[in-house]
């Protein structure tokens, strides 16, 4: 499993992120919160490989930093948030999430072109296979590199805000398809969100960071009983008959 052990990262002198340390649980969805600033992409970035830092990051109890990438890739599949402007095609993109599986020569096999055209399918770009990335809106360039996360299989799943530039039938599907993702094919997902509301729907287990430090961690009833919401984000809550709560 995934776990962070005292995570630091520093740059000119300004803490970025200080000691966090939190374990994702396993066929779960824990969404990833804070004020732009508190260091959620940062941390995402860290997994990644692109940012350095203190502390230990392990994959199921093997320091992330003694992981060979191939292998890192075959477990932790990664949506970042800013995502690199390319003239490939949907179809040659999504492709590209079976990388850390083809022979040196980069041949699919019958079983890769199967999981990029499930990929696919399930990104609902399967009709935009023939398309180039710069012929589509932002949603729909969203949603390409979320087939080419799906292509690449892997059991951990990181996403950095896949909910940006979509609109509310596409933020619905999406929700839909990440409880897929943990109910019936058990992955274990890490999810950043910005909007409160989607992130209490949506979550198993709530992280929050605060100015670079961890704040709290625990299921959504643990962080609705705790008011970690109201104290970070200064909100309030409106409680629903029947039950539930919503933030405004």
């Amino acid at each position: 499993m995934l776990e962070f052990d005292r995570v630091s990262v520093s740059h000119r002198g300004r803490t970025i992120l200080h000691e966090v340390s939190f374990a994702l649980r396993p066929h779960r969805i824990t969404v990833l919160l804070g004020r732009n600033g508190s260091g959620k992409s940062t941390l995402i970035r860290c997994v990644n490989g692109l940012q350095r830092y203190t502390g230990e990051i392990r994959l199921d109890g093997v320091s992330l930093a003694l992981t060979p990438p191939r292998e890192r890739a075959r477990k932790i599949g990664i949506l970042p948030q800013i995502l690199p402007d390319t003239a490939l095609r949907v179809g040659a993109l999504a492709a590209l999430g079976r990388n850390p599986y083809v022979d040196t020569a980069g041949r699919l096999s019958p079983e890769d072109r199967r999981m990029v055209s499930e990929a696919l399918r399930s990104a609902g770009m399967e009709d935009f296979a023939d398309r180039s990335l710069r012929e589509l809106s932002g949603g729909e360039r969203q949603r390409a590199f979320l087939a080419m996360l799906l292509a690449q299989n892997t059991r951990i799943l990181l996403m950095d805000e896949p909910t940006t530039y979509l609109d509310v039938d596409a933020r619905r599907e999406l929700r839909e398809l990440i409880r897929t993702l943990a109910r019936k094919q058990k992955k274990t997902l890490l999810v950043v969100l910005h909007d409160l509301n989607e992130a209490l729907e949506l979550a198993d287990d709530v992280v929050i960071l605060e100015n670079g430090e961890l704040r709290f961690c625990g299921d959504v009833q643990a962080c609705l009983d705790a008011h970690a919401l109201e104290d970070c984000f200064h909100v309030i809550r409106r409680d629903c008959l029947g039950g539930g709560a919503f933030f405004q």
